[in-house]
C-alpha cells in the first residue's frame, strides 16, 4: 500500500504506529528513512534494501540467540557491488538489480520463515525514491514476483504524485500500491479531539471556540495541535475554561511559532527563485488559483515560470486539486508569507 498526503498530515506518525504493531506480532521490520543521498539509482537501492535487511535481522534480539544454529547464511546477501562491462543499458541494469534483489529476498524468506509471520518493509520519504527513474516500477516487479512465493509486506509512504498522475484502472502502480490519503480533520473529529484532549487536565471550552480553532487550523493535524497548544498555555493558573479571550492572546504566538517550527522548514529547501515566485503569487490576492493567473502575476513566459510552479507543488506549498490550478497550501502559510515578504 501507500500512503500519501501533506506535510504535517501524520504519515511518519503512522508509520511508526505501523512498525509498532508489526514488532509486536513479532514480524521482521526494516524501516528506511533518511535514505535520500544514499540512493541515487536502482542499484543502490538494491544495495540499500539487502544490507538494510541484513542489518535488521542481526539487529534482532531474538536472532542473537540463534546464529550458532542458524548459522552465517545470512552472509549469502549480496548486495550489487558492480556491473560487468559498463555498457549495459538502463533496462538490462534493472532487470539484472530485479533478479538480484528477488533471489536474496526469496533465500532470506525460506530461511526465516518459521521465525517471523512475514517481513515488513516501510519505507519513509517515498518520494525521493519517486524521483528515480523507474525505481517505484522496480520495487512493484520484484515484489510481485516474490508474492507467490514468500511474505513480505512493502508500505510507501510521502508526498507521492503518482497516485494522482495515474489513472486507477490503468496504472499498474496504483493497483500494487493502492493509495491511503490522509487528510484533514472533518469538524467533528476537530471537536472530539479537543473535548478528549481537555477533558484529560480538567479543562472545558464550548463549541464556539472549537468552531474558530477549526476554521483556523482547516483540520490540519499538525497546525491543530500546535494552535491548541498555543492556546492552553494561555491560561492562568487558576483557569480551567478557554474562551474567546484566550484564542485572541494567543493569535500573534500562532503565526510566530508556526513560522518558526512549520512554514519556514517547509520554505527553506525551496530554491530561491521558487520562493520568489510564491511571494510574487500572493498578488493574485486568493488561495485558489489557475495557471494563467500565475504566468500574468509573475510577469513571465509560461515556460519559465512552470519549472516553479511545480517545484513549489513538490516541496508542498502549493497543492495541485486538478488540472492547471494550484492552491496555497493553507491560509496560515499564506500568512507567513506575506510577513516574509514584507522583509526581503
Amino acid at each position: 500500500m501507500s500512503i500519501t498526503g501533506n506535510r504535517g498530515m501524520g504519515k511518519t506518525s503512522l508509520l511508526m504506529k505501523m512498525e509498532e504493531i508489526a514488532r509486536k506480532n513479532k514480524c521482521l521490520v526494516f524501516r528506511m528513512s533518511n535514505y535520500e543521498s544514499l540512493v541515487n539509482n536502482i542499484s543502490e537501492l538494491t544495495n540499500y534494501l539487502i544490507l538494510g535487511l541484513k542489518n535488521e535481522f542481526y539487529a534482532d534480539a531474538s536472532v542473537q540467540k540463534k546464529v550458532m544454529r542458524l548459522g552465517e547464511w545470512a552472509t549469502t546477501l549480496r548486495p550489487v557491488v558492480s556491473y560487468k562491462g559498463a555498457s549495459l543499458s538502463f533496462e538490462e541494469k534493472r532487470l539484472a538489480a530485479q533478479t538480484i534483489l528477488r533471489n536474496n529476498f526469496l533465500t532470506f524468506w525460506k530461511k526465516v520463515e518459521g521465525e517471523y509471520p512475514a517481513v515488513v518493509l516501510l519505507i519513509d520519504e517515498a518520494e525521493s525514491l519517486e524521483r528515480i527513474e523507474g525505481a517505484l516500477s522496480f520495487l512493484r516487479e520484484v515484489f510481485q514476483r516474490l508474492s507467490h512465493e514468500a511474505k513480505y509486506m512493502v508500505v510507501l509512504c510521502g508526498k507521492l504524485n503518482f497516485p494522482e498522475r495515474m489513472s486507477e484502472s490503468f496504472s499498474p502502480l496504483n493497483r500494487f500500491f493502492p493509495a491511503s490519503p490522509l487528510t484533514a480533520f472533518t469538524e467533528e473529529e476537530t471537536f472530539s479531539y479537543i473535548s478528549k484532549t481537555l477533558k484529560s487536565v480538567n479543562v472545558v471550552t464550548d463549541d464556539e471556540v472549537k468552531k474558530k480553532i477549526f476554521e483556523k487550523s482547516e483540520g490540519h493535524p499538525y497546525v491543530l495541535v500546535k494552535v491548541c497548544n498555543i492556546i492552553f498555555n494561555e491560561l492562568e493558573d487558576t483557569e480551567n475554561k478557554i474562551t474567546a479571550k484566550h484564542l485572541e492572546k494567543a493569535r500573534v504566538r500562532i503565526i510566530i511559532d508556526l513560522g518558526k517550527d512549520f512554514f519556514n522548514p517547509m520554505l527553506h529547501p525551496v530554491s530561491p527563485k521558487a520562493k520568489n515566485i510564491a511571494f510574487q503569487l500572493l498578488k493574485i490576492g486568493k488561495r485558489k488559483f489557475i495557471f494563467a493567473e500565475a504566468v500574468k502575476s509573475t510577469n513571465m513566459k509560461r515556460q519559465d515560470v512552470a519549472p516553479y510552479i511545480q517545484e513549489l507543488v513538490r516541496k508542498g506549498c502549493l497543492n495541485k486539486p486538478e488540472r492547471a490550478t494550484y492552491e496555497f497550501f493553507h491560509q496560515l502559510f499564506i500568512d507567513f508569507l506575506k510577513k516574509r515578504a514584507s522583509e526581503v
